[in-house]
């Protein structure tokens, strides 16, 4: 299994009227010359959550940080003029919360990001600021929505019980 220490959340980058399908995204990223979906997890608008690609598998998300990341997309963020927006649905955020829940009790210590955090310090003040997003993607502030679940991560790794359950899944072959 890889060493997963970042989960990158993205958008589709469609309008709200458009619903590309899993085939949909499959085919536009094959277009593009990569061997199929480079997302790991794809969450429609009614917030079904289809596996896109082997969480095993290397995606093909985030350049420069895919050996050791999980990558997220869900439909849409795109208003109705084109213009990026945060048009989740509720039922896209609760899939997308309990999703990055999920991974981050299988990937202990593991940071969320949405794509656009990836983008250079430009100013190299420490911060990546919006005027140096390369993407506006995904259109909502990840790190302050899942603020909580991160610092629960981070605590709960570092505790004699969470250590314990480790080293007896490790001795289980699991990880």
């Amino acid at each position: 299994m890889r060493i997963i220490s970042l989960i990158v959340v993205h958008c589709s980058a469609t309008r709200g009227d458009c619903t590309p399908s899993p085939e949909d995204l499959d085919r536009l990223h094959r277009r593009r010359g990569f061997n199929g979906t480079g997302y790991h997890y794809y969450i429609c608008k009614d917030g079904t959550v289809h596996l896109t690609r082997p969480i095993e598998r290397v995606g093909a998300h985030a350049k420069g940080f895919n050996a050791h990341s999980i990558g997220i997309c869900y439909e849409g963020s795109l208003d109705c003029r084109g213009r990026p927006a945060d048009i989740r649905t509720p039922a896209q955020r609760a899939t997308l919360r309990q999703l990055v829940g999920q991974l981050q009790e299988k990937f202990p210590g593991c940071r969320v990001c949405g794509h656009r955090g990836l983008s250079p310090d430009l100013n190299r003040n420490g911060e990546i600021e919006p005027e140096e997003w390369i993407k506006s993607c995904p259109c909502f502030e990840v790190a302050k929505e899942f603020k909580e679940l991160e610092e629960f991560a981070v605590k709960t790794e570092n505790t004699e019980e969470h250590r314990v359950t480790q080293h007896i899944k490790e001795q289980k072959g699991g990880k």
